[in-house]
């Protein structure tokens, strides 16, 4: 809530990540099962399968310089990048292949798959890297690994998020959209940045905040989970929040006072503008409110036609 480049940030610990696919992994199983194929390869048929008999878990990290030297390039991959790799482990993966007209081949192997994330045109790029292999049996068996076992993986991988982006929101009767503009690795949290495109859905009216032009370095590391939103995004939703209640009347009411007379009292909301959050404590806020309002006691007529009003008195904002 301090001064910053992005609107919104969502940030999400290795810990509550992996624990999600493990979740995914004992409701989903076909999530995590899939065929290639049949594919020819130099006059070779091949069909893969695959089984993730354990759920993957994500390493907020890159490979060190000697699993780095290990793994199988992707294309035109010769070294890391510098920022967003991370890897995938899938600690028991089952490859079942069918080359032409032979029975299966089945095995199990641990597995590591390098990838880049990146945000390109407002969704979720993943770029593979390199394919890291626990065993790696025969000569045929290790051509079905380089022709069709890693280039699978590797394509897995690169459409398991690529072009995800976060879904519009309805937040106080507007649709807020989020396009995201930053995605961090930081070794604990995978940190996704956004600016806000904000679209009031009764006066259709549209307004953008931040640009996220970069990301501090100092993210709340000590949460499993956390979501930071910018102050003016903040004071935007509060907007559109009061704006559910202009014109709104707030009381119109009276009571009789026996044998003296009666008290009336009425307000209504007109308005809020110039919502503020208070750039020294987050959780001030400030509004211009315009809440018209009037009081009065009419007395009992003392005759016909001889009423009168003791006091009356109003306030226009």
């Amino acid at each position: 809530m301090t001064d910053t480049p992005y609107d919104f940030a969502l940030g999400m610990h290795a810990d509550a990540l992996n624990s999600g696919l493990k979740s995914l992994h004992s409701q989903h199983r076909p999530v995590f099962q899939g065929t290639e194929g049949p594919t020819t390869t130099d006059g070779i048929t091949y069909t893969f399968g695959w089984d993730f008999l354990e759920p993957p878990e994500l390493a907020l990290e890159k490979p060190d310089a000697d699993l780095w030297s290990k793994m199988i390039k992707a294309q035109g991959v010769t070294d890391l990048p510098d920022t967003g790799v991370l890897q995938i482990h899938a600690p028991q993966l089952q490859v079942t292949c069918t080359i032409d007209d032979s029975p299966p081949l089945q095995g199990v192997s641990e597995v590591k798959v390098a990838v880049q994330i990146t945000v390109d045109g407002g969704g979720i790029t993943v770029v593979p890297l390199g394919v890291w292999l626990s065993a790696i049996p025969d000569k045929v068996t290790r051509i079905m690994v380089d022709k069709v076992i890693v280039p699978t993986l590797l394509d897995q991988a690169k459409t398991l998020v690529n072009g995800v982006k976060p879904p519009v929101q309805d937040l106080f009767g507007q649709q807020v959209a989020l396009t995201p503009s930053l995605l961090a690795v930081t070794g604990t949290h995978l940190v996704l940045t956004a600016a806000a495109n904000v679209q009031r859905a009764a006066t259709a009216a549209t307004a953008a905040t931040g640009s996220d032009a970069a990301a501090p370095a100092d993210w709340p590391s000590d949460k499993q989970v956390f979501v930071l939103l910018g102050r003016d995004l903040m004071a935007r939703l509060l907007q559109g929040a009061l704006d559910q209640w202009r014109d709104t009347q707030l009381a119109d009411d009276d009571r009789t006072l026996t044998g003296v007379g009666s008290v009336w009292w009425k307000a209504r909301f007109r308005q809020a503008s110039n919502v503020k959050v208070d750039e020294n404590d987050p959780t001030s806020i400030s509004a211009d409110f315009d809440i018209p309002w009037s009081v009065g006691l009419d007395l009992f007529s003392v005759a016909p036609g001889k009423g009168c009003a003791l006091f009356k008195a109003s306030q226009e904002s």
